[in-house]
Parts: C-alpha cells; sequence; structure tokens
C-alpha cells in the first residue's frame, strides 16, 4: 500500500474515532442521565487515547515525510499533509496517557460545571476547575512557546495568533468603543424595547428557532435541533451537523439569536466538502473564522432591518402580540445597547468586553499570577472596570461559561476575532453581491449562503486565517471594518452619528 493509501486510512480511523467521541459529548450535553457521568468519563478517555495514539503514531511520521516529498497531490492532499503534519508534530511530546486522563477529567468537570451553575456554587466546581488549569498549563509547557505559556494554547484555536499580537488588536479596538460606548449612552436615545416584556412558552420558542434555521437554510436532513444549557453546535461526521439551543421565557429574542448564532456554525460545517472531513481538514481555518460566520449571520443579517421587514410576519404567527409591531421597531429593539451581566446575550458594542476581560483573566491562569480561587472577586472586578456592572451571582458571572469545563483555555478570543473577521467579509460580500440586502429583506438568504459557500466554507482547514481573509478580501484582518460597522448602524439607531463616524 503506497503513503497516500495508508495515509488516508490512518485519517479515517482518526475520523472515527473523532465521530465516536463528538457523538459521546453531544449526548452528554442533550441527553444523558446524570449517574451515567462516571462510565462515560471512561469511554471518552479512552477513545481520546485511541484517536491520540494514532495521531502521534510512527506510522503517521512515516507516511507525511513521504508526502512531504510527493509529486502529484492534489492541492486538497497538501493542505491536509500541512495541517495534520502540523498537528502531529505539536502533539509528539505529549504522553498518550496524559491525554486519556485529561478527557476523562474533562468529562467530570463538564458535569460538574453545570450542576455548579445551576446552584451558583462556585466552590463545587473550584477542585475541577483547578485541575483544568493545570492541565492547561501542562500542555503548554508540552506544546512549547517563545514567549507566553498562552500562546501554545492559542495556536490550537487561532494559528499564528499570539498574546502580543491580541494585545495590538484590543489596545486600539478598546480605544475606539470605549468612547463610542459613551456617546450612545450620553448623547443617544436609546430605542423602546419596553413591548418585548412578556412571558414566551418556551415549546412555542423552539418551533419558532427551528423556523429561524429554515430561513438561513440549515439542512435539517442532516441535522437537528436540541436543548441545552449553554448552545454549542457539534459536526459529528459529513451529513451529520447538530444544532443545540436554550430558551428564556422572558426573552423571546434571546432563543432566536442563539438560533441564528448556531445556525451560523452549522452552515459552515455542512458546506465543507466530505473529502476534506475524510482528509482531516474539516474543522474550518480557525475558531476565529467559524466564529466569524456564526456572528454574521447573527449579527449582520439576524440585527439588521432587511431580516426584521421579513420575520416580523414568521413571529406574529408563533406569538401574535407582535402582529401590530413594526419591522422598525424590532430592529431597534433588537440593537439596544447596554452593558450586560451574560456573554452570549450582549449587544454587538460591548460584547467584545466581555472577551478581553476573559482573555486577561485566561493569560493569567496560565501563566500562574492569577489562582483560581481567585476568579470571582477577579471577574467581578474585571466586569465592574470593563462593563459598568458586578454580577449578583457567580451563574451569572464566573460560572456562566463552558468552556473552561472542558479545558479549552485559548478559546474566547476567537469570539472577539469572529466579529472583526465577519465585518471584514461582510463588507467584502455586499461590494460583490448585487442586491444582498433586498434579497435578505424578501427573505432570500441563497445569495448570501452562496457566497460563503464559494469563498469560506468549501475550503475548511485548508488555509490558516489570514491567508484566508487575504484570499477573500485582498488584506490581512483589519479592525477598522467592525468599527466602521458598528459606529454607522449604532450612531444611526441611536440619533447620535457624526461625519466621523460614517
Amino acid at each position: 500500500m503506497d503513503a497516500l493509501a495508508k495515509y488516508r486510512n490512518l485519517l479515517g480511523d482518526m475520523g472515527r474515532y473523532g465521530s465516536a467521541l463528538r457523538l459521546l459529548s453531544w449526548d452528554q450535553e442533550t441527553h444523558m442521565p446524570p449517574k451515567g457521568i462516571e462510565a462515560r468519563s471512561e469511554a471518552t478517555g479512552m477513545l481520546s487515547r485511541k484517536r491520540f495514539e494514532l495521531l502521534v503514531s510512527d506510522e503517521l511520521a512515516r507516511c507525511l515525510a513521504e508526502l512531504r516529498e510527493a509529486d502529484g497531490l492534489s492541492e486538497v492532499e497538501r493542505a491536509s499533509v500541512r495541517h495534520v503534519g502540523k498537528e502531529h508534530s505539536r502533539n509528539r511530546a505529549i504522553p498518550p496517557a496524559l491525554v486519556e486522563e485529561k478527557s476523562a477529567a474533562e468529562a467530570q468537570a463538564q458535569a460538574a460545571w453545570a450542576a455548579a451553575r445551576k446552584a451558583s456554587d462556585f466552590a463545587a466546581f473550584l477542585p475541577h476547575l483547578e485541575k483544568m488549569v493545570g492541565y492547561a498549563r501542562q500542555f503548554a509547557e508540552y506544546y512549547g512557546y517563545d514567549e507566553h505559556p498562552y500562546d501554545a494554547l492559542l495556536e490550537d484555536f487561532e494559528p499564528g495568533m499570539t498574546c502580543r499580537k491580541l494585545r495590538a488588536i484590543i489596545e486600539p479596538l478598546r480605544a475606539e468603543l470605549v468612547p463610542f460606548l459613551k456617546k450612545l449612552v450620553d448623547e443617544g436615545t436609546a430605542p423602546d424595547a419596553s413591548f418585548l416584556r412578556g412571558t414566551y412558552r418556551v415549546d412555542e420558542q423552539r418551533r419558532l428557532s427551528r423556523r429561524a434555521l429554515e430561513v438561513i437554510l440549515y439542512d435539517f436532513e442532516a441535522g437537528g435541533l436540541a436543548d441545552v444549557a449553554h448552545p454549542f453546535t457539534i459536526l459529528i461526521a459529513p451529513g451529520d451537523v447538530r444544532v443545540t439551543n436554550r430558551y428564556v421565557e422572558s426573552d423571546v429574542l434571546s432563543g432566536i439569536f442563539g438560533a441564528l448564532h448556531e445556525g451560523g456554525h452549522a452552515l459552515y460545517n455542512q458546506g465543507i466538502p466530505a473529502e476534506l472531513y475524510r482528509l482531516g481538514v474539516a474543522g474550518g481555518a480557525s475558531n476565529g473564522i467559524h466564529e466569524s460566520q456564526s456572528r454574521m449571520i447573527e449579527n449582520q443579517v439576524g440585527r439588521s432591518l432587511e431580516f426584521w421587514n421579513f420575520f416580523q410576519p414568521v413571529l406574529a404567527e408563533h406569538f401574535p402580540q407582535f402582529g401590530r409591531v413594526a419591522p422598525q421597531a424590532l430592529f431597534a429593539a433588537a440593537n439596544l445597547v447596554a452593558p450586560s451581566f451574560i456573554r452570549v446575550d450582549a449587544d454587538e458594542v460591548t460584547y467584545n468586553f466581555h472577551v478581553m476581560l476573559r482573555f486577561e483573566i485566561e493569560a493569567g491562569l496560565i501563566d500562574g499570577s492569577i489562582e483560581a480561587a481567585d476568579l470571582p472577586e477577579l471577574w467581578n472586578d474585571a466586569m465592574k472596570r470593563y462593563l459598568g456592572i458586578v454580577p449578583p451571582s457567580d451563574a451569572q458571572g464566573v460560572l456562566q461559561d463552558v468552556h473552561w469545563s472542558v479545558g479549552a483555555f485559548g478559546y474566547f478570543p476567537s469570539y472577539m476575532l469572529g466579529n472583526l473577521y465577519a465585518a471584514q467579509l461582510y463588507a467584502t460580500m455586499r461590494d460583490q453581491v448585487p442586491h444582498l440586502d433586498a434579497a435578505i429583506g424578501r427573505g432570500d438568504l441563497k445569495p448570501l449562503v452562496g457566497w460563503l459557500r464559494e469563498n469560506v466554507h468549501r475550503y475548511g482547514a485548508m488555509y490558516e486565517p489570514q491567508e484566508l481573509m487575504e484570499r477573500i478580501t485582498g488584506h490581512e484582518l483589519d479592525s477598522a471594518h467592525f468599527v466602521r460597522y458598528v459606529k454607522e448602524k449604532y450612531g444611526a439607531i441611536y440619533g447620535c452619528q457624526t461625519p466621523s463616524d460614517s
């Protein structure tokens, strides 16, 4: 058997282990009974080790070495060798037993987090959090880094990104957003959102979320919708991309935007060719690029006047009290700017502050300057500094996100980068797609999804994020697109736009 055939077989086995692991994870979050956690953690630990052993195997190393010198590989095959080869090299130093141990601990920590969040009991989660921080520090040392241990973890989620680069992005962005937020509060007129107050049945919200997913062309023949405490989308395998959502009885918009956000992730996964999955390059260019797809569908589309022009009647079908509410009123209310405790419900102007404070805390946890036991106090202090509010409970503060329980240190910056990527991509799309706004106003998302399929989705992880952005937009990431977008949009909504904002 030649090197390419062996390579494909190895990736096939790794893909099947990964698919089983993701299916077990989805089940744990949606349907698994609480008493199943011990057996589940053992199963996920064993499967994680099996996949990892294949990833770092000498057989894969030999295949990669031969294929790097081979002629006649397709563009996708060459991209696979680069991408898988990088993952292989990064992980060779890590003991497989540690991977199994960490994976089992993640399953237990995830269950502990869910219970602690429900009870708003940080102390109950603390031992698990300390263990996950310990693993993150260990893996950072195994991976290696030049300047900061957090850089080693960022690489898993955002290739090429470092603490130094993030700070260079954050500082000017914060310098633009802080005074703009103050301007909105001090000089602007907040839209009336009082008509949104009420109680909205969860079963009807669930049906409405399904309608929203259908509008954006999510394929239910290749997926499904389930309830969870913290929404996520998961690629089980080609033809199986599942979406989850949560619903708040007092907030009908939360479920809609949650569905649109997760639907954006799902569109990306459903648009990646099966061949890329088989070659290990189906995960997307980076978490930030993946996040750009969800934030674009949620915000540039879902929080646009064009969207509400066609979705207002849909909303009224499910909740008749909105039958006499004008699309303009829904659009304005959906774009209310106000500091909030929960990241996933934050508006576009304040959202990035949530990510900035998490980056600050995570970097300190990993370099040892912050201890996990101090997080509730540090979190509340950071919320006060960034947003001027203090969470009334740990459930609305330090316990709100699932990421630390699953060891995803380095993930949070992708949310901010996703906002920036989304604005730059959307600006390019509007230049290239005639009458895009008019199509969205009719509820026709085919031009938008078609452009994303052609320019983003079909490449999967073939290119790293900056290379992909250059291919699509002609430039690396530039936060000026996001700043211009929020200033123009919210300045107009709040009636305080100035010539310098346009």
